[in-house]
């Protein structure tokens, strides 16, 4: 592959998908190398995709109870300055 990009990926590609699948792959009845290598790589890129998703639930979750208790410390702020100075100055 001429550009550096791809070939990077089509590297990472063979280790992180293929090579791991390799006797099951010699199993298979997909007709071609490259059929069972577009096999692997779409369930590898599944399986990212569902570990993102799952990723990003949990920083939601993260975020809504910040979001909570910024609205308490908002809240309480605001209970504060509506507070009459009772300070004695002399």
């Amino acid at each position: 592959m001429v550009d550096l990009g791809h070939k990077s990926a089509f590297d990472l590609l063979l280790k992180e998908a293929w090579n791991p699948e390799v006797a099951a792959m010699g199993n298979s009845t997909l007709p071609t190398v490259l059929d069972k290598l577009n096999v692997m790589s779409t369930i590898h890129l599944r399986k990212l995709i569902a570990t993102l998703v799952r990723e990003n639930g949990q920083r939601d979750a993260v975020i809504e109870k910040l979001e909570e208790r910024i609205g308490v410390l908002e809240s309480r702020l605001n209970e504060i300055k509506k507070r009459p100075n009772t300070d004695v100055i002399m």
